[in-house]
């Protein structure tokens, strides 16, 4: 995949939390190693982020689905702190430099076996990331589990450059957000109606 990229994240927010620091927009937790594409034993770690706002509040909410309670403001927070859905922008350098495991020629020149991108061993598939971040990629794309209109991207950060990434302003996430809704809709979670 070539050229620059928006993308979004959900994450708790510190307004007070200065970059790079705990609950910022741009902190990516250390001791990474059960997610899918994760680099264990790397300390700069992967930035994982959605192709659209309501996929990234998806990844966030899922944990609701096929609960009898509505999802409340209570929900929408973690670690004590706010979740917020923030923008990304990511430079035409570092976008060109993502592998697109969608494509299936680029799994063929690579030896990637499908399923291998799937699989329920979490390492089968970090050795997937390994092996790209070996062979000079920036990063990898992939399908949702959810599904297969969204699309997620892994950053391997260590081949982010200053400047690669540029963060928007986060947007605290409530009820009425249409992030929230469309994902609760895609998800079939129930929503706890606003009082007005």
């Amino acid at each position: 995949m070539n050229g620059a990229r928006r993308l979004w994240r959900v994450f708790p927010w510190d307004p007070a939390a200065r970059d790079g620091e705990p609950f910022s927009a741009t902190f990516v937790p250390g001791g990474q190693g059960r997610g899918r594409f994760d680099l264990p034993g790397r300390a700069s770690g992967v930035l994982y982020a959605a192709e659209g706002p309501e996929h990234a509040v998806a990844e966030m909410i899922q944990r609701f689905r096929n609960q009898p309670a509505p999802l409340e403001m209570d929900d929408l927070v973690v670690a004590g702190h706010a979740l917020a859905l923030v923008e990304v922008q990511v430079s035409a350098g570092l976008g060109g430099r993502i592998a697109n495991l969608c494509a299936p020629d680029l799994l063929a020149r690579h030896g990637i076996a499908p399923d291998a991108t799937a699989a329920r061993e979490r390492l089968t598939s970090q050795r997937v990331a390994e092996a790209l971040l070996a062979e000079g990629y920036a990063g990898l794309r992939w399908w949702s589990a959810f599904f297969g209109e969204w699309h997620t991207t892994v950053l391997f950060r260590e081949r982010a450059a200053a400047g690669d990434l540029a963060y928007g302003t986060p947007v605290p996430l409530d009820l009425g957000h249409a992030a929230l809704r469309e994902a609760a809709r895609w998800l079939d979670v129930t929503v706890r109606q606003e009082h007005r």
